[in-house]
């Protein structure tokens, strides 16, 4: 089993997109793929193209020991998905104090006959620090990091960048929502080699409306628009992990 982490630092940076679109190109290459969300927001049921938030999840397997197969479901394209599951701000405090008391809890989830030995696991993080970046970083075999292009992105890896390097897998910046029109963009990308050498990604992924599109629709990003420079950004994503993995 893989564990791949897609986290960032500060918000609106696109991690959730990337994480569903990674898992369901990961899928297209015949990986068998299973799409984790590990933040309380509950959003990826949206992100999606779902009409409803899944109230069942990660959050009540760790609280109640509910069965997992019972927390997860498919898409309509065979995708896996275990969602955060909806929860109070006290089950949040007290999934915290379980990660950090109890972090065997975690590690056990993951032995569940119900994820398959040979999968990848695409987990879609809160914004970093939080508790479960830290239970994830001490679990995964990659960490990809969302930045996007602009200072404040930037400067918030200052603080992450030595947690990374106790971090159990290896990590990754990626560049997302970027425009090579825009002489901020470039700035800020000459910026990213200067301050992380090789753990910037030297491929970006474009700022491209078929995105939202597609998941007002209901569609996956590939079927909405095979041909957008966006759905080849994210195919090169999928072979270069692919590769790292092998």
């Amino acid at each position: 089993m893989i564990l791949i982490n897609i986290a960032s630092t500060s918000g609106g940076t696109g991690r959730t997109s990337v994480a569903c679109a990674l898992a369901n190109q990961l899928k297209a290459l015949g990986r068998p793929v299973v799409l984790l969300q590990a933040d309380p927001s509950n959003n990826l049921g949206v992100t999606l193209g779902m009409t409803e938030t899944h109230a069942v999840g990660l959050a009540q397997k760790m609280i109640h020991s509910q069965d997992l197969a019972e927390c997860m479901y498919t898409t309509p394209q065979g995708l896996q998905v275990l969602p955060f599951g909806k929860s109070t701000h006290v089950e949040q405090l007290v999934l915290n104090r379980l990660l950090m008391e109890q972090p065997h809890r975690l590690r056990e989830l993951f032995q569940d006959s119900s994820i398959d030995d040979a999968s990848i696991v695409v987990v879609d993080l809160p914004r970093w620090p939080s508790a479960w970046c830290k239970a994830f970083f001490d679990l995964g075999d990659l960490n990809l990091l969302t930045l996007v292009p602009d200072l404040h992105s930037m400067h918030g890896i200052d603080a992450l960048l030595p947690e990374l390097l106790t971090a159990r897998g290896a990590s990754y910046f990626l560049m997302n929502r970027f425009d090579s029109t825009k002489v901020l963009h470039l700035d800020v990308w000459t910026l990213g080699k200067v301050k992380l050498s090789h753990r910037l990604l030297p491929f970006y992924l474009h700022e491209d409306q078929s995105l939202p599109e597609s998941q007002a629709a209901g569609v996956e990003l590939t079927q909405y628009a095979p041909s957008a420079q966006l759905t080849e950004d994210l195919n090169k994503l999928a072979l270069w992990i692919d590769g790292e993995i092998q």
